[in-house]
């Protein structure tokens, strides 16, 4: 079956015995910008072989959220999706844990998100008081919640590495999403940090960078099938960046390629 959006054309069908790739919001994000809903945006991968797909708070309205989230959710359970939400906040701020984080895992069981990310934040100095109230917050949710590396020296290596250990260590619950792309503003190369980090690597983020520009995959300087070609096959791939409509089912056709070489 092909698939018709926004004018274009493109095919991928359902089918494989690998893990298909998986899609955050962020390639629509020329659309999302003019104003089409997150929802609108999904339905074009309606029949695709898409394993996940990863809606990003603040693309929502406040007034129409729980309703497109209803819609959502019932679109991801005919298709077969996995539902995850990218929260557009941080884990801590100065060591301390995030007041609004029992509202989105609210939100999450609501609306039966299975995975919940949200940017690590400063958490060098998290203590045993924010561990209980992490570990407790937790508990009242069936999905994971993830934490991810942000593109600022908040994930400095190799501090950061050996505070996301700690933590993971004190929080089991908690899982991590590696943003392949984020490493550029660092100066750091996702290869290196992949290989300080690659055991607790729960969700992969993947982009291709050339001059700190995301680019289609291939053009840029990531190894990116080798960092894909050694994950776990459970570990989702997910696409996070701005994919003109008419190359998104190459760009998907990609990674399918890389997650069959696991």
């Amino acid at each position: 079956m092909s698939g018709v959006y926004g004018g274009f054309l493109f095919c991928l069908e359902k089918g494989g015995n690998h893990m298909q790739a998986s899609i955050n919001t962020a390639v629509f994000l020329t659309a999302l910008q003019d104003g089409m809903s997150q929802l609108d945006c999904l339905k074009a991968l309606i029949g695709k072989a898409i394993a996940n797909i990863e809606v990003r708070g603040e693309f929502f309205k406040a007034d129409t959220q729980a309703a497109e989230l209803t819609a959502i959710d019932a679109l991801c359970q005919a298709e077969h999706w996995g539902f995850y939400f990218s929260i557009p906040e941080q884990l801590f701020e100065a060591g301390q844990l995030n007041s609004h984080l029992s509202d989105y895992l609210a939100l999450a069981q609501r609306h039966h998100i299975q995975g919940l990310k949200i940017s690590l934040g400063d958490a060098q100095d998290f203590d045993e008081t924010a561990v209980a109230q992490l570990n407790d917050a937790l508990q009242a949710y069936s999905g994971t919640l993830t934490v991810e590396n942000q593109p600022n020296t908040l994930s400095q290596l190799p501090a950061f590495s050996t505070t996301l250990h700690r933590l993971l260590q004190a929080v089991p619950q908690l899982g991590y999403t590696f943003d392949s792309g984020n490493w550029y503003w660092l100066d750091e190369r996702p290869e290196t940090a992949f290989e300080q980090v690659r055991d607790v690597i729960t969700v992969f983020h993947l982009k291709d960078i050339a001059d700190q520009e995301t680019v289609m995959l291939g053009d840029g300087t990531t190894d990116w099938q080798s960092l894909v070609a050694a994950l776990p096959e459970q570990v989702p791939v997910f696409l996070e960046y701005g994919i003109a409509l008419q190359d998104l089912g190459t760009e998907l056709a990609k990674v399918d390629v890389a997650l069959a070489q696991q």
